[in-house]
């Protein structure tokens, strides 16, 4: 699978601009091949108020993290989720850089992976804070996130997610250019 297409596979949502960001790993020969293209990508993307960045190297995967700038900005804005990362060391009020910055660290450094991601993905506050609190387990709806709150609501969204990989790959997969399938912000 190229670059492109695992784009359009795992982060259709925020290409079309109904989702803050999505998270996958993907597998480059190098490091090099892995900043060349995604400095290429971010020349496209970018202007469309989109952007990647790679969050964490081990061995030849690669985490990837695209997301929509502004919607990102405007969810860090709010005061819980602000005092919700403050209590794991994040930055306040500050560039979204900074933000993406101190994550990297914790994959780096902690043992445990940092489930508080969730929020620089979209997910609901209080379903960030159930899974941290319950490992996991005991969710009432798994889709995108596992969802503890209001279920009905989660599984919508779960649907509206993957009906919108599935059309993306879809209109790709029938010869649509990756850029003319940008959604701008």
């Amino acid at each position: 699978m190229s670059f492109e297409e695992s784009l359009i596979c795992h982060a259709a949502p925020t290409l079309a601009g109904i989702k803050i960001a999505n998270l996958y790993s993907f597998k480059f020969s190098s490091s090099a091949e892995c900043q060349l293209t995604i400095s290429h990508f971010n020349s496209i993307l970018n202007s469309r108020g989109i952007y990647i960045e790679l969050l964490k190297n081990d061995g030849d995967f690669y985490l990837i993290y695209v997301y929509r700038k502004s919607h990102l900005q405007q969810k860090l804005l709010d005061s819980e989720i602000q005092m919700f990362l403050m209590e794991y060391g994040y930055p306040i009020k500050c560039e979204i850089d900074k933000y993406l910055n101190f994550l990297k660290i914790r994959l780096c450094n902690e043992k445990d992976f940092p489930h508080e991601i969730g929020l620089l993905l979209g997910y609901p506050l209080a379903d960030v804070k159930a899974f941290i609190e319950t490992k996991g387990k005991n969710c009432i709806a798994c889709g995108d996130w596992k969802a503890y709150g209001d279920e009905e609501t989660a599984k919508c969204i779960f649907c509206k997610y993957k009906h919108c990989r599935e059309v993306y790959m879809s209109v790709y997969g029938s010869g649509r250019k990756f850029v003319d399938m940008l959604v701008s912000a």
